[in-house]
């Protein structure tokens, strides 16, 4: 049961971080579209800041979900280099001394397979570790530029809110 809640929340996941993604370049083309330039000074800059945080947003979304197989993938032969060293521990306390290993052809002692995996542990750690702290950066990017949508929101109403407050204070 918890696996397939697993899979779903996962599943789930997936599919918001697609549709999130899409929603970005959407908005983005559709606002380049529609975008009308020289009324306001203000609202041009405020147009071209939120297509560029739009843009970026995208950029590093995309460059995230690029990477994310690549952090996964490592973590699994992570996991699978301690679940052989705990099998190859298992089998030396039953007494066995070496192991046939199809990559070399040859028996080699259980100690220095261990030993080889744990290396490979070492050397995996630092960088799943690494593969982390960047998509969690282009996670921060793409979330925090995708709210700067506020700058299109601001560039299409400034217009309206001049005109507004100039009708206001002139009663």
């Amino acid at each position: 049961m918890a696996t397939n809640e697993r899979e779903i929340a996962q599943k789930t996941q997936e599919k918001f971080e697609f549709y999130v993604i899409s929603l970005v370049f959407t908005l983005l083309a559709l606002s380049i579209q529609t975008a009308k330039f020289g009324d306001f000074v203000v609202a041009d800059t405020l147009e071209l800041l939120g297509w560029l945080c739009l843009l970026i947003s995208g950029i590093s979304g995309l460059w995230r979900l690029e990477y994310i197989p690549v952090e996964r993938l490592k973590k699994i032969q992570k996991e699978e280099f301690e679940s052989k060293m705990s099998e190859l521990r298992e089998l030396q306390m039953k007494g066995v001394n070496e192991v046939f290993v199809l990559e070399t052809n040859s028996n080699q002692s259980i100690a220095q397979r261990v030993e080889s995996f744990r290396a490979a542990v070492i050397v995996l750690g630092p960088v799943i570790e690494k593969l982390e702290r960047s998509n969690f950066r282009k996670y921060k990017t793409h979330r925090y530029l995708f709210v700067a949508l506020v700058c299109l929101l601001a560039s299409r109403s400034y217009g309206a809110i001049m005109q507004l407050a100039r009708t206001v204070y002139a009663v």
